[in-house]
């Protein structure tokens, strides 16, 4: 292991109104970790009748967010990552095993309670992807979108409350996208982030807000900043949202107007926020991407977070407190070898669906020294999901496996979480031409007791009966997010949200309560 630091920048940004001391830029080398101090002055509260209130007033006055198409950017060379694509399915890497006979020995979670509609492109304001996410607390459920947040009592589904990012955060001057929300187990806190498009090439806002009970119809402390602190037509993209027993942690890709430049990473003192004060956070630069944080489920006094860099390597960072200062130090996990994979084909349609590059897409699950993620590869040809059990204390993989619906199908986009035993529960978007079967949203898992190395193929909470097609490109997003998170009164149940269709031209969503 090696901890690298180079040079520190005292950076004061107060939020709502940003104020740098920028000094020497920082030069970005292979593992140059930056460290930069940010303070945060107290945040603004909103209610949810502060918050329909801006909404009434936007609708009125006809200034809802305009309908957006956001595009996805690999942490590669555009061409480059075009050509890999274009590659992946003649360059079939057959190097990791589908075990479909083990699945028989397995005991995968099932359909326990509701499985209902979430919201659709067009509740949500026309943006496109949806960007799925969510989490579930403990009388309700968050789903989050583009551009959207809604909220469903867990009794019986009712959607109490829904309304636009913009009058939830209180902002409109660009468009919100790429939400995240977290239900902080630990402190029965709700997190909700999401960033905007840039103001001008020297202002880009990230916001998060930090509920001030367990009740998601209360009271929110909202914090936003600038992230672009250098000034210099920074994009800040695809934020991760985390948290430990001490921070709730952001990571973000950062590109220039051509080209991706570096991750970052922000931890902020969670008790403060969530007591509606001021806090001095640490920002973190020159780091890979894309930055997987994890939701902690303990009080381990290290935080790991993961990235896929290259094949046969994933990146580890370690977040420790000495003296309650966050610092970071970097090592590698060797994996079996993996590369991009193809994106995935719809029955009745030359139009396929992006299956992003080979990043981890939402948060990991840290308990004792181990670590859950899942990615995207290419295997015989076609895109699967492969899950990895990490021993944080070894930099070596406990177990790892396949993910697929059938030999056949494609399957991509998917996310995985764990309770404090290890039983493991997952989602995932599967179609299957040869089958006729258009995009569906499937979960699977496995109980701590289950034979190592193996998630079975599982089922479908819903299938859409179209394929999509809402525009001439190809291939078409299908946003790069989708949640599964474990249901804070009962450990052995969970709770998924994921994209599906409902024309081929308008995106739907699902939500469905699974357990063993």
């Amino acid at each position: 292991m090696h901890t690298i630091y180079k040079g520190f920048l005292l950076v004061q940004v107060v939020f709502g109104l940003m104020i740098f001391d920028h000094r020497i830029p920082v030069a970005h080398a292979e593992q140059m970790i930056q460290e930069h101090t940010i303070k945060f002055r107290r945040p603004h509260v909103r209610t949810f009748e502060d918050m329909e209130a801006t909404e009434t007033a936007l609708r009125e006055a006809g200034r809802m967010p305009a309908t957006t198409r956001i595009v996805f950017r690999p942490t590669i060379n555009k061409a480059a990552y075009k050509a890999a694509k274009s590659a992946a399915r003649t360059n079939a890497d057959i190097s990791q095993p589908i075990e479909e006979s083990s699945s028989v020995l397995l005991k995968p979670p099932t359909l326990k309670g509701l499985n209902i509609d979430g919201v659709n492109e067009i509740e949500a304001g026309g943006f496109r992807p949806p960007d799925t996410h969510g989490a579930v607390g403990l009388d309700h459920f968050i789903e989050i979108t583009n551009s959207n947040i809604d909220v469903y009592k867990k009794s019986d589904g009712t959607r109490v409350k829904s309304i636009s990012l913009a009058s939830f955060f209180g902002y409109t001057k660009q468009p919100l996208f790429d939400p995240r929300c977290v239900y902080d187990s630990a402190d029965d806190r709700w997190i909700v982030s999401a960033e905007a498009f840039q103001e001008s090439s020297t202002i880009q806002r990230q916001f998060v807000a930090v509920s001030k009970t367990s009740d998601p119809l209360g009271s929110y402390n909202v914090y936003s900043g600038d992230v672009n602190f250098k000034n210099n037509d920074d994009f800040w993209d695809f934020p991760q949202l985390g948290v430990d027993s001490k921070a709730i942690i952001i990571t973000a890709n950062i590109f220039g107007p051509k080209f991706y430049r570096e991750t970052r990473m922000v931890v902020a003192d969670k008790a403060r926020l969530y007591n509606g004060l001021s806090a001095r956070i640490k920002l973190f630069t020159g780091l890979d991407g894309t930055l997987a944080p994890p939701i902690v489920l303990d009080d381990n006094n290290k935080t790991f977070l993961v990235a896929a860099i290259s094949s046969g390597i994933i990146r580890k960072y370690t977040l420790t407190y000495p003296g309650g200062i966050p610092t970071l130090s970097s090592s590698n996990i060797t994996v079996p070898a993996y590369s991009v994979p193809p994106n995935a084909k719809q029955p009745g349609t030359p139009e396929t669906l992006d299956t992003s590059d080979l990043r981890f897409v939402n948060a990991s699950t840290q308990v004792g020294n181990s670590l859950w993620q899942v990615h995207t590869i290419n295997v015989n040809g076609l895109p699967k999901p492969k899950f990895y059990e990490f021993n944080t204390s070894t930099n070596t993989i406990i177990q790892s496996g396949i993910i697929s619906s059938s030999a056949t199908s494609n399957d991509w986009n998917a996310s995985i979480t764990a309770n404090a035993d290890n039983d493991v529960f997952v989602t995932w978007s599967s179609t299957d031409p040869n089958a006729g079967v258009h995009a569906q949203v499937r979960f699977s898992g496995r109980l701590h007791t289950d034979p190592l190395n193996t998630i079975s193929s599982g089922s479908a909470l819903f299938t859409s009966s179209t394929f999509y097609n809402p525009s001439s490109d190809t291939p078409e997003r299908w946003g790069d997010y989708s949640a599964v998170t474990v249901d804070p009164k009962d450990p052995l149940r969970a709770w998924v949200v994921n994209e599906k269709i409902n024309t081929s031209k308008v995106w739907g969503s699902r939500i469905g309560e699974i357990g063993f």
